[in-house]
């Protein structure tokens, strides 16, 4: 599901607890999905249908699903005279509003009365890039429907801020206001949800009911109305926004909290443990002797520590946000992605996770040795940011961490920051940073013998290094 428009959390999980999802019933839903299955069983891969063709019998009979019936005007010229801007369909919130604007003179006086525009392309358009095989409309769909967005914002009065952009197959839902409108788009494949032969599913989509109930909602005509239930009175698209922020700051405080009572010290104890170089020194004597690590060493597990976090961070960033090529089967097989998708299918199964075996973070090093010196094969060039340099942390490259230690934190990671990574920066150089011995505790393992040393961390209230995860920084400070 590409696009950035509606937060990941909430579109899998916090839309339904609306009231609109809520009230789809299933009988609703079922013929709904029904009248899809028909506009849509002729059509494969293989099928060859021009532009007018792909809106007669795809998006027009879509649209009338959608809530639209007949309220829409074709070819609704932005720019008086000329033909260079003129958006396929102009959507209207009810009869009224298409009779008013049918009684303008002026075509482009027509969009103070509309709410949505409508851009269609023929069947399996790509729509990020340009076809040289459509000489009069060979640029960019996603292009296209920028331009007409920001023509529509002026000519409708700022009247009209939502524009739908469809191959058939794929349906994009664009928003003049978005702070990034390129990449803050809510994208549904609803051919791929549907079946149809030939058309490929992506592997991080939702489940076909889902995406189908989530066309349903975000494109039906009364989500872009002001909704009755909400006491603000906002269209469904604001609340959704709105809830989103609300899920963005939730998560940034689970997460910034997991951080600390949970992940951090967990790899710490995890990359000690493993380290066959310890370093440490002896306390008491007889029967009453300890040991414990040394200063110097737990600075440097300290570091590790955080660059191991930071790695994780940046990956998931990296391949949730398509920086990373994770379609590319090539890399997805070595991928972060992958390894989280396997994490999550053994936790949710409850297979049991091995202790003494370091899989997955053996496969982790051979993800971050990828991003750092680059690797043809799998299509990758070097990123020489640093953070990845096996030489920064030699305790990374020595240590093992096991899986019944990496999973946990993998998992804890993967399911709460899709959302929080979105437009994050990502800084972690903490090299100067010193940490009092007055403010440290100890972090016990659960299962650490008693003549193991813990390992001493930070409390997050009181130690001067602190890291803060919000919606828009990750930083340590």
């Amino acid at each position: 599901m590409q696009g950035q428009l509606f937060s990941q959390d909430f579109l899998h999980r916090g839309i339904r607890e609306t009231p609109p999802y809520e009230e789809l019933s299933n009988a609703q839903f079922d013929a709904f999905r029904a009248a899809l299955r028909a506009i849509y069983a002729p059509l494969n891969t293989e099928s060859t249908i021009n532009e007018a063709q792909t809106e007669q019998l795809v998006i027009e009979k879509v649209l009338v699903e959608l809530g639209w019936g007949e309220d829409y005007l074709p070819q609704v010229n932005l720019s008086g005279k000329r033909r260079e801007d003129v958006p396929d369909v102009l959507l209207f919130p009810d009869a009224p509003a298409k009779a008013a604007a049918r009684a303008e003179t002026r075509d482009d006086k027509r969009y103070r009365h509309g709410l949505a525009i409508l851009e269609a392309k023929r069947w399996l358009r790509p729509l990020d890039r340009g076809d040289a095989a459509e000489p009069q409309d060979p640029g960019a769909p996603s292009s296209q429907m920028l331009r007409y967005l920001s023509r529509v914002d002026v000519v409708a009065d700022r009247a009209v801020k939502w524009g739908v952009l469809t191959n058939g197959a794929v349906w994009r839902l664009y928003w003049q206001d978005a702070r990034s409108r390129a990449e803050e788009f809510f994208e549904i494949d609803v051919a791929a949800a549907l079946g149809v032969p030939g058309v490929q599913m992506e592997f991080d989509a939702p489940q076909p009911e889902h995406a189908l109930r989530l066309f349903f909602l975000m494109f039906h005509r009364a989500a872009f109305l002001s909704q009755t239930w909400d006491a603000a009175g906002r269209s469904f698209h604001a609340y959704a926004r709105n809830e989103a922020r609300v899920y963005e700051e939730k998560v940034a405080q689970d997460l910034g909290a997991r951080v600390f009572s949970d992940i951090f010290p967990a790899l710490a104890q995890a990359l000690a443990r493993g380290d066959l170089q310890a370093r440490w020194h002896t306390y008491g004597v007889g029967k009453a002797a300890r040991k414990r690590y040394n200063r110097a060493y737990l600075e440097e597990v300290r570091e590790a520590a955080l660059i191991l976090l930071y790695r994780l961070l940046f990956l998931f960033y990296a391949e949730d946000r398509g920086l990373l090529p994770v379609k590319d089967e090539r890399y997805h097989r070595y991928s972060a992605r992958r390894l989280r998708e396997q994490v999550r299918d053994d936790i949710e199964a409850r297979r049991p996770l091995a202790n003494k075996l370091a899989t997955l973070y053996l496969d982790l090093q051979a993800v971050f040795s990828i991003i750092d010196e680059g690797e043809d094969a799998v299509g990758i060039p070097a990123y020489n940011g640093g953070l990845f340099d096996r030489a920064r942390s030699p305790i990374l490259v020595r240590s093992r961490v096991p899986d019944a230690v990496m999973a946990p934190i993998i998992d804890a990671l993967s399911r709460r920051t899709e959302d929080l990574l979105r437009g994050a920066a990502f800084t972690s150089d903490c090299s100067n940073t010193r940490w009092s011995m007055k403010s440290r505790r100890r972090i016990l393992s659960r299962t650490r013998p008693k003549s193991t040393a813990s390992l001493p961390v930070p409390p997050a209230s009181r130690a001067r290094c602190r890291a803060a995860i919000t919606p828009t920084t990750i930083w340590c400070a």
